[in-house]
């Protein structure tokens, strides 16, 4: 868990790119995934879930990493909450889950305003157990991006603005990534066009969160690269990707993971693509790619704002 002081660096002096894993502390199938990417270099940063079956796993995990920055995955959805469902204004379903997606909260906030009090509470939960852990986390996301919902981002500032975190992941591609499918076999086409006009439609709320960021005085990256192409990251994209990085700071998301018998019995959607990322993050022909092309892969922690 130790983070460099020494190599902090101005965002914007050179083309950067953090390549965060998601989902750290799902299962210990994806938190081996991780320790494997990040001890060969690549992967320098992770979001991890509080209330995630494999938190102390993934806790040991960090503590045993250098040079990698760990961020916090706020999860609403599909897992089980930290607080007691006696506190949580009907936030839990009768499976003893949370929603199962963004559009489910968001009609369940619509429903009953009293629901944002539970919110609150359970993130604050998820915030401070992750402290209490020992981690200084370097940047905060949330599972399926629930906080594009302007009530979710609003505690999400709260949150940071009470535990000193800067930076956050603003949850939007650019329409430019539309040429990833290009990339693709033409079996995964679908899956990509739906995912990428999920993504565009989220962007009707890139106003108001840029908007709110600011007065908080956040920072976020100026590009997101991996939502579009969730489950199909491929070799070429990600080559692609490194040519259309500009000066300045971008966040490539990737969920590398090996699927274990933990990771079936959740029932993700993500399985094969897991082990297929994890390989791509230990791919010696893609880390002399980066270098060739002089980006510098680095974490939020050795990032100045």
């Amino acid at each position: 868990m130790r983070h460099s002081t020494t190599d902090v660096i101005e965002a914007g002096m050179q083309k950067q790119l953090i390549i965060n894993a998601d989902d750290f502390g799902m299962t210990r199938g994806i938190n081996r995934a991780v320790s494997e990417c990040a001890h060969f270099g690549m992967l320098r940063s992770a979001t991890l879930i509080a209330n995630g079956e494999a938190f102390d796993d993934a806790v040991k995990t960090v503590k045993e990493l250098e040079r990698f920055g760990t961020g916090i995955h706020f999860a609403l959805n599909s897992f089980k909450p930290l607080l007691p469902e006696d506190k949580l204004c009907g936030l839990v379903g009768p499976d003893g889950l949370m929603p199962s997606g963004p559009g489910e909260l968001l009609i369940k906030i619509a429903a009953r305003k009293t629901l944002l009090h539970g919110i609150k509470k359970e993130l604050f939960a998820q915030a401070e157990k992750v402290f209490d852990s020992g981690i200084t986390p370097t940047h905060f996301d949330s599972h399926k991006h629930v906080h594009i919902i302007p009530a979710v981002l609003d505690i999400l500032i709260e949150i940071a603005e009470r535990f000193s975190v800067k930076w956050m992941r603003e949850p939007f591609e650019a329409g430019t990534q539309w040429s990833f499918l290009s990339d693709l076999e033409p079996g995964q086409r679908a899956v990509f066009v739906k995912q990428f006009a999920l993504a565009r439609a989220s962007t009707v709320t890139r106003p108001i969160f840029r908007s709110r960021i600011r007065k908080a005085g956040i920072q976020t990256p100026a590009g997101l690269y991996g939502i579009s192409p969730t489950g199909l990251l491929n070799e070429k994209i990600i080559r692609r990707i490194c040519r259309m990085l500009k000066p300045g700071l971008s966040e490539l998301m990737t969920h590398p993971g090996f699927v274990d018998a933990e990771l079936v019995r959740r029932k993700s959607r993500l399985l094969g693509s897991r082990g297929r990322e994890k390989d791509l993050l230990v791919s010696t022909k893609l880390k002399q790619f980066f270098a060739e092309h002089e980006i510098m892969l680095s974490h939020f922690g050795e990032v100045k704002p």
